[in-house]
C-alpha cells in the first residue's frame, strides 16, 4: 500500500523522465499495483460508500466498478419535455401547482390561502413620471425639502395631517406622503379584494375621501384595470382651500386608461418626457372631484384615508360624527374601508370606529363574527322597555303566587273565595274577546292592505355591520387603550403594543431626489442628535444603505354592510341565537392573525396571535405537529393568517382597571408638568418683548400684570366671538 502511494506521489516526476533515457515502469506493474490494494483494505472511508453518497463523486472505486456495483444510469441523463415531472410542486409543464414561486408552491393550501401580500409595492411608472415633470419640476427642490420636513415634523409630533392650504403645501405633501399612502391603500384593498373573491369584487359605486390627489381612487384603478368603468366614481378631498389639490388629482387619475374615454385625453396631456405646467381645466376623467360629501348618494365601496379625525384634541367626538355620516352613505352590502397611519393614535382612531359600528360592550358573551346591528343607521329603532315593563319570567309568578297565599293565610281569608275566578269561569265559561269588546271599537277604521304593504314586515334593526379585516372575532380590542394621550406617558413599567402592519414600497425617482442631503437626514428633535458619521451615511443620492425602498407602517379596518332584506335578517338573527364557541375558527373569517414577526427557536416556532377569541396570545408551533405545519410556521411573516393549529398556547394579560387608574393619574400629572413648562417659556417670551415686566416696579405691582393679562384676553379671537355672541359692545 505504501508502494502504491509513493509511486501515485512520483506520477509528475516520471512524466518528465519520458523524454530522458531513464528507464519507466511497465504497464504491468501498475497492474500488479492496483491488486494489491482491495476494497477491504482501502483507507479511503467513502470507498465503503454508495456511489451516489461519495462527497462530489470525486474519486470512483475501480474495484466497485469492475464488480458492478456504480449505478451510472444518471450520469449522462438529459431531460426531455415528454419526460414526466419530479418535482411534487409542478406540473408537467413546469409551471407550479399553487402559488406564484417555489416558496408558495410549498405551502399548504390553507397556509397559502391565510397568506398576506408580501412584495414591495411600485408606483406606476405614468404617475411618477408625472409627478416629477408635471408637478414637482416647477419648484426649487430647496423649498420643496423646507416644505416636506415641516410636513413630517408636524407628523412625529401630532401624529396627524393636516391638509394642504397653498400650491406648494399641495405639492409637497404629494412628494413627502403619497408614495406611502398609495402602497398602503393597494394593499388593503388587495386583501379586500382576495376575500370577495376576484371575479365578485367590482363595485359599481366608489367614494373615496382623504387629504391627498384622491389616493383611494389611484389605488383602486391600478387594482382593478384599464376595464374597470363603475357608474359612479367621487373623489372628495378634505380641506376647505382644496382647490390646488384637486388640479394635481385631476392630473394624476388622467394618466390611468381606466380614467378616460379615449387616446384622445392622453394627448392633452402631452408625451412622458413634457416637462411643465399642465391646464387640468381640458382634462375629463370619469372621477368626479367633489367639494363636498352627496347626502342622498349611497355607494358600494367607500375609501377613508385618513380623514376621520381632523383635530387631535377632538377625538373621540370627531370620529364619531364623521363615521355616522360616511356610513349614512354606504349601500346595503357594501364595504368600508378605514385606513389610518401605524402610530398610536392612527390605531386609538381605528379602534375607536370599530367599537362604535360593533359595539362589543353589548355582546359579551357572543362568539364569531355575526353582524352586529347598527342603531344610528337603522330605519326602524328598536325600543327600550323599562325595568317594569320587562318580561316576566316563570320564577316570579310562582314567587307572587307563594306570596299571595302567605298573604291570605295572615288575613284569615277563605281559600275559596280566592277561587271565585274559576268557579264562574265552571259555571257560565270564559270570557271571549268578543265579550271583552268595548261598543265604540267596532267604529274603527281597519287599516288598508296598501298601507300594511308599505310598513315595514319585520321588526328589528335592518343595518348590520361586520368586520371583514383584520379582526378575527367582534370582541373588544385586546389593545385599545381609549386615549392616545396614555402612549406618551413616560417613566412607565408597561410597553403598550398597537394593532399596526408594515409595508415596503420602491423610491420612485421624485422621492430619491427629494430625500438627497442633509435637511431630511438631520433629526426632527433637538435632543436626539446624530453624530457626523451617521448624518454622512442617511445623505447621499436618497437611498440610504444602498436601498431603493422605505418601510412604512398603517393601521386598517374592513367594514362589510349586510343586506336588509327579509331573509338575510332572519338568517342573522337566527345565527346569534344558535351562536357557540365550537364553530369558532374553522372558517377563513375567524382564522387568528400574527400581530408580530415569528420568533424561531431550536424546532419550535412561536408569535403572537390575535386570536377568534378576543385575546392577545402566544402560540407555539414545534417540530412535532409535523412537518409540513412546522415548515409554514417557520415561513410566517406579521399580518398572516394562521389556520394550521398550535401545540400549546399562553394568554396575555389584559391591562387591569387598577392600572388603567394609575395610568390616567400620571398622564393628568405630566399634562400639568407640561403646561406648566410651557407658562415659563410664554413668560420668557413676554420680558424678551418687553423689559419693563423686568423691572421691580412692575413686579411688585399686581395692576399692571392684571392690565397687561387683560388686554392679551381681550385681543384673543374667543373673546371677540363670545362677546359678539352675547351682543355686548367691546
Amino acid at each position: 500500500m505504501l508502494l502504491r502511494r509513493a509511486l501515485i506521489s512520483f506520477r509528475p516526476h516520471i512524466a518528465r523522465l519520458k523524454h530522458t533515457g531513464v528507464a519507466l515502469p511497465k504497464d504491468d506493474d501498475y497492474d500488479l499495483l492496483s491488486q494489491v490494494s482491495s476494497q477491504g483494505d482501502s483507507i479511503l472511508p467513502f470507498n465503503r460508500k454508495r456511489h451516489s453518497e461519495s462527497f462530489g463523486q470525486l474519486v470512483r472505486s475501480d474495484a466497485r466498478t469492475q464488480s458492478g456495483d456504480v449505478n451510472d444510469e444518471h450520469r449522462k441523463y438529459i431531460r426531455r419535455p415528454e419526460d414526466p415531472a419530479v418535482s411534487d410542486y409542478k406540473d408537467p409543464d413546469g409551471s407550479y401547482i399553487q402559488g406564484k414561486n417555489s416558496e408558495e408552491a410549498r405551502l399548504h393550501p390553507l397556509t397559502l390561502q391565510g397568506k398576506a401580500d408580501h412584495s414591495v409595492v411600485k408606483l406606476p411608472s405614468a404617475i411618477s413620471k408625472t409627478i416629477n415633470n408635471n408637478i414637482l419640476s416647477a419648484r426649487v427642490p430647496n423649498v420643496v425639502r423646507e416644505r416636506a420636513q415641516t410636513i413630517y415634523q408636524s407628523l412625529d409630533k401630532d401624529q396627524i395631517q393636516e391638509a394642504p392650504v397653498s400650491a406648494l403645501d399641495s405639492d409637497a405633501h404629494i412628494a413627502a406622503l403619497f408614495l406611502q399612502d398609495f402602497a398602503n391603500v393597494k394593499k388593503v384593498l388587495g386583501e379586500l379584494q382576495k376575500r370577495v373573491g376576484v371575479d365578485k369584487f367590482n363595485p359599481k359605486s366608489v367614494l373615496d375621501i382623504g387629504y391627498g390627489p384622491a389616493t383611494g381612487m389611484v389605488a383602486l384603478n391600478e387594482i382593478m384595470g384599464a376595464d374597470f368603468k363603475p357608474e359612479v366614481k367621487d373623489a372628495y378631498i378634505v380641506g376647505r382651500l382644496n382647490n390646488e389639490m384637486k388640479r394635481r388629482a385631476k392630473l394624476i387619475l388622467s394618466r390611468q386608461p381606466c380614467e378616460v374615454d379615449d387616446r384622445d385625453t392622453l394627448k392633452i396631456v402631452g408625451k412622458d418626457d413634457y416637462v411643465g405646467h399642465i391646464d387640468t381645466r381640458k382634462l375629463r376623467i370619469r372621477t368626479n372631484v367633489r367639494d363636498s360629501l352627496a347626502s342622498s348618494k349611497k355607494y358600494e365601496l367607500i375609501i377613508v384615508n385618513q380623514a376621520l379625525l381632523t383635530r387631535k384634541h377632538s377625538f373621540p367626538r370627531d370620529v364619531d360624527l364623521n363615521l355616522e355620516m360616511v356610513l349614512a352613505a354606504l349601500k346595503p352590502g357594501g364595504h368600508l374601508v378605514l385606513l389610518e397611519r401605524g402610530n398610536p393614535l392612527g390605531f386609538e382612531i381605528i379602534a375607536r370606529a370599530r367599537q362604535v359600528m360593533l359595539r362589543p360592550e353589548n355582546f359579551t358573551h357572543e362568539s364569531g363574527k355575526i353582524p352586529r346591528p347598527y342603531i344610528r343607521g337603522s330605519k326602524p329603532k328598536p325600543q327600550k322597555l323599562r325595568k317594569e315593563d320587562q318580561m316576566v319570567t316563570e320564577e316570579q309568578v310562582k314567587h307572587e303566587e307563594k306570596m299571595l297565599m302567605k298573604a291570605i293565610e295572615e288575613d284569615g281569608l277563605n281559600v275559596d273565595d280566592v277561587d271565585l275566578e274559576k268557579h264562574l269561569n265552571e259555571k257560565y265559561g270564559e270570557l271571549s274577546d268578543e265579550d271583552l269588546r268595548f261598543e265604540f271599537e267596532d267604529e274603527l277604521e281597519k287599516v288598508s292592505s296598501l298601507a300594511q304593504s308599505e310598513m315595514p314586515d319585520y321588526a328589528g334593526v335592518d343595518y348590520h355591520l361586520s368586520v371583514v379585516a383584520p379582526c378575527p372575532h367582534h370582541g373588544k380590542c385586546p389593545l385599545q387603550l381609549g386615549d392616545p394621550v396614555l402612549y406618551k406617558v413616560s417613566h412607565h413599567k408597561h410597553r403598550f403594543d398597537f394593532c399596526a402592519f408594515d409595508n415596503v414600497s420602491e423610491r420612485p425617482k421624485y422621492t430619491m431626489e427629494l430625500k438627497k442631503g442633509k435637511r431630511l437626514a438631520t433629526p426632527w428633535e433637538k435632543a436626539d442628535k446624530l453624530t457626523k458619521s451617521e448624518r454622512k451615511a442617511l445623505e447621499g443620492g436618497g437611498r440610504p444603505g444602498s436601498n431603493n425602498t422605505e418601510l412604512g407602517t398603517y393601521s386598517y379596518l374592513i367594514m362589510h354592510r349586510s343586506l336588509n332584506d327579509k331573509e338575510t335578517i332572519k338568517k342573522i338573527e337566527a345565527d346569534r341565537e344558535h351562536a357557540s364557541e365550537s364553530n369558532v375558527g374553522e372558517s377563513m373569517a375567524t382564522w387568528p392573525r400574527l400581530i408580530g414577526f415569528p420568533a424561531k427557536v431550536k424546532k419550535n416556532v412561536k408569535f403572537n396571535v390575535c386570536a377568534p377569541l378576543g385575546n392577545i396570545e402566544t402560540w407555539q408551533v414545534p417540530k412535532s405537529l409535523g412537518k409540513q405545519v412546522y415548515h409554514d410556521a417557520r415561513k410566517a411573516r406579521q399580518g398572516d393568517l394562521w389556520p394550521l393549529g398550535r401545540k400549546t398556547f399562553q394568554v396575555r394579560n389584559k391591562f387591569s382597571e387598577e392600572g388603567m387608574a394609575r395610568l390616567k393619574s400620571l398622564a393628568k400629572a405630566q399634562r400639568k408638568v407640561v403646561l406648566k413648562e410651557k407658562r415659563k417659556k410664554e413668560w420668557k417670551k413676554r420680558e424678551a418683548r418687553d423689559p419693563a415686566l423686568l423691572e421691580e416696579e412692575s413686579d411688585s405691582d399686581p395692576y399692571a400684570l392684571n392690565e397687561l393679562y387683560a388686554s392679551q384676553f381681550e385681543s384673543t379671537k374667543k373673546y371677540r366671538q363670545q362677546t359678539k355672541k352675547m351682543g355686548f359692545d367691546t
